[in-house]
């Protein structure tokens, strides 16, 4: 097995004290720039790991500080769960930060953090696990909206299969024949079936299957939802429930069905996906697969709270969202 590489060891490969290196490693004063950024380095090809123990110890007599790190401030969905969560933290005696990394890269961004924080939460779209782990540098990272698999890292993530499966059998329930499904892709990325959309077809028949329309548009937004929703009625006038990757998307198919007189829900019912509060001001009022809320708080605050500890195994859980009927369905 190989040696587990220490402090002296960075110590010694950047011509230090130990001292010196607890300073960099810690964002401590009275150490130059270039001093932190060549034990940094040193410690990163090194592939040093903090020890659980002694991080802990070390800041036992400390508040212990939570970054949550979302894509962009310009998303309620971020605004809600950040409200969520600091309620959840704070009943635990924490302080949480908040970060986006729209201006600055990821992995940059976890590096930086790794030297503030006593623990990491956010969505992240970097898909290497390992660089991930790296640039923690041993600083619990939880991942939400997906279940990590690389070791020392922690998730939070959902289980739409159940979830889409009752909400399409309650919707025939309530009279749906044929759904249909505005999906959502990045504007400029390559795209890739989403967990909605693998649940959605796992639960609909195979013409309602057939479908979908991917939008391409800034993340999530109801501009994406308009134009989806006119292409996907233009493409299946059929359709008589629609399904939407988001409540912002799903306000946006809401819109357009406005404006093409179309009758929410007496013609075509409409479900969102997030559980936005806002979504009970819209006209009809948005029917949602709830995401959002005390629960989800709860259970991301449970798996911080193991990873600080140090005690198991890598924690993982995943929540299965429940339906919030509306008007609009």
């Amino acid at each position: 097995m190989q040696r587990r590489v220490t402090i002296e060891d960075i110590a010694r490969e950047a011509g230090v004290s130990r001292q010196t290196v607890t300073r960099a490693m810690n964002g401590m004063p009275r150490i130059s720039e270039a001093t932190r950024a060549r034990v940094l380095e040193v410690s990163e090809r090194l592939g040093y790991r903090p020890s659980r123990f002694a991080s802990n110890l070390a800041r036992s007599t400390k508040t212990k500080t939570i970054a949550f790190v979302v894509d962009s401030f310009r998303n309620p969905y971020y605004s809600e769960l950040t409200a969520d969560l600091l309620d959840a933290t704070s009943a635990r005696g924490w302080q949480m930060s908040i970060f986006s990394h729209e201006d600055e890269p990821e992995l940059q961004l976890i590096g930086r953090l790794a030297s503030q924080v006593d623990a990491v939460v956010g969505y992240l779209g970097e898909t290497d696990e390992a660089a991930l782990g790296s640039a923690a540098r041993g600083v619990p990272l939880v991942l939400l909206g997906r279940t990590a698999t690389a070791e020392g890292l922690h998730s939070v993530d959902f289980d739409f299969g159940p979830a889409f499966a009752r909400l399409a059998a309650e919707l025939r329930e309530r009279g749906a024949k044929r759904f249909g499904l505005l999906e959502s892709q990045p504007l400029g990325t390559i795209y890739k079936p989403s967990s909605r959309r693998i649940a959605y077809e796992d639960a609909v028949d195979a013409h309602s299957a057939e479908a979908v329309v991917v939008c391409e548009a800034p993340p999530q937004s109801m501009d994406a939802g308009q134009l989806g929703f006119n292409e996907l009625m233009d493409r299946f006038p059929e359709t008589d429930t629609v399904i939407a990757f988001s409540d912002l998307m799903a306000m946006g198919a809401l819109r357009a069905a406005h404006r093409r007189g179309i009758d929410v829900p007496g013609q075509v019912r409409l479900v969102g996906v997030d559980g936005l509060s806002l979504g009970a001001v819209t006209s009809p009022a948005l029917t949602t697969l709830a995401i959002l809320g005390t629960e989800f708080a709860e259970q991301v605050a449970d798996v911080v709270a193991k990873a600080l500890s140090g005690q198991g195994d890598a924690a993982a859980r995943r929540i299965v969202p429940s339906i919030l009927w509306r008007e609009s369905a």
